[in-house]
């Protein structure tokens, strides 16, 4: 089961610190998502993270900055897809892309992409209001044609049940930023499931029911 980290929203204090140790403690991949942020505030947070690990974190903005900083993965939301469609033909063969959709019917439609959020699979931990879409006997397809990571309400006792539904990973935000004093052990807590999770054989490679 692959975990991703994505960013907090909003830049805090010593948040670069506790980047560089989610890193130090196995993170593989970072989603650096900003709401509306300022260029010169979001390369100053990238400049403050160690480069051995630009190649592990995807840009959701400020593309143009990527090959300079050494940094191999993009992000483009779903609402980009449609403005973004040259672009993306031509970037994927030197970058890992990755996007977002809330229907399973346009899974077909990115090729292009190494994979997609999908979500909100449970009720959002950091977004009120932001409801699940999921029903309780949800599953996903078996064979799509990318990586589907669940988004959305994830948590270390969510993680099986993912699994379950098959999710070939996990995308976690509201659990790590609501306590960011707390986001190392949180990390390291959902990391260890996610382990323990993959680790399980399975007849069909992608969970129990």
């Amino acid at each position: 089961m692959k975990l991703k980290v994505i960013s907090s929203p909003a830049f805090f204090e010593g948040e670069a610190k506790i980047i560089n140790q989610l890193f130090e403690a196995g993170m593989s991949c970072f989603h650096l998502r900003k709401s509306r942020p300022e260029k010169a505030a979001y390369l100053s947070l990238l400049r403050q993270i160690n480069p051995v690990y630009h190649d592990r974190i995807a840009l959701h903005q400020f593309h143009e900055v990527a090959q300079d900083m050494g940094i191999s993965r993009l992000h483009f939301p779903e609402y980009l897809r449609p403005l973004a469609q040259d672009s993306i033909a031509v970037l994927h063969k030197d970058f890992t892309l990755s996007t977002s959709t809330h229907k399973i019917s346009q899974l077909t439609d990115l090729k292009y992409f190494n994979y997609t959020f999908y979500g909100p699979v449970f009720h959002s931990i950091s977004k009120k209001g932001y409801l699940s879409t999921c029903q309780n006997d949800f599953r996903l397809p078996l064979n799509t044609p990318l990586q589907v990571i669940a988004l959305g309400g994830v948590s270390a006792s969510r993680i099986e049940q993912l699994k379950a539904m098959n999710f070939e990973g996990a995308a976690i935000l509201g659990c790590l930023w609501t306590r960011s004093d707390n986001a190392l052990q949180t990390f390291q807590a959902i990391q260890e499931k996610c382990r323990a999770v993959a680790a399980v054989k399975t007849v069909n490679g992608y969970g129990n029911d």
